[in-house]
This record gives structure tokens, C-alpha cells and sequence, in this order.
């Protein structure tokens, strides 16, 4: 199921096979479900860009707050997240997400 919602947002961007930032930032969109509900939110697949004014418009969780965090981060180092905030803020289901994004992604 994650797989299908990965592989469907990066079809619906498309993304270049080579674009790890892209593709980082979408598994993560997948692999949570209130994110992958919020996507077209979060990222405007238009432009191609992320919305950098989702922290103000979209309603997130403490947790998905930081998924989103680290997603930017990982997609353009401009959006700066900190990696001990992040990793304290996720439940178990959100950290072994973040923590196996190599493994997901690559």
C-alpha cells in the first residue's frame, strides 16, 4: 500500500529517477497516512515545489509537524529541521519511517 501511494506520487510529479531529494520527501508524504491525505497541500504538483507556507495553512500533528520538517530538509537543505527535535517528536510508527528512508527510497 505504501508502495503504490510512493510509486503514484512520483508519477503524479514526475519524478526523475535520479532525483533522491524528490524522491526522499515522497516517501515519507507515503509512508504516513494523514500526510499522504495532506500532500497536494503540502506540495504543489504544478510548480513542482513544496509549499513552504504549510506550517501556517495545514493543521499537523506534532508528529507529521516534523515529518514534514524533515521531508523539506531532505528535499532543499534551505528548510532547516533539527534532527534531535524531529526524532523525539515521532511515535514508533513515524520513526522506524524516517529512520528506514534509505532502505525505502534508494
Amino acid at each position: 500500500m505504501k508502495n503504490e501511494r510512493l510509486i503514484e506520487l512520483l508519477e503524479r510529479d514526475n519524478t526523475n529517477d535520479n532525483d533522491n531529494e524528490r524522491k526522499a520527501m515522497f516517501t515519507i508524504l507515503a509512508g504516513n497516512e494523514e500526510l499522504y491525505s495532506k500532500a497536494a497541500r503540502i506540495y504543489d504538483f504544478e510548480e513542482r515545489a513544496i509549499n513552504l507556507d504549510v506550517f501556517e495553512e495545514v493543521d499537523l500533528s506534532g508528529g507529521t509537524y516534523q515529518l514534514v520538517k524533515l521531508a523539506f530538509n531532505l528535499y532543499s537543505s534551505q528548510n532547516e529541521a533539527n534532527v534531535v527535535e524531529v526524532f523525539r517528536s515521532l511515535d514508533e510508527e513515524n520513526y522506524k519511517l524516517a529512520m528506514n528512508l534509505n532502505n525505502s527510497c534508494f
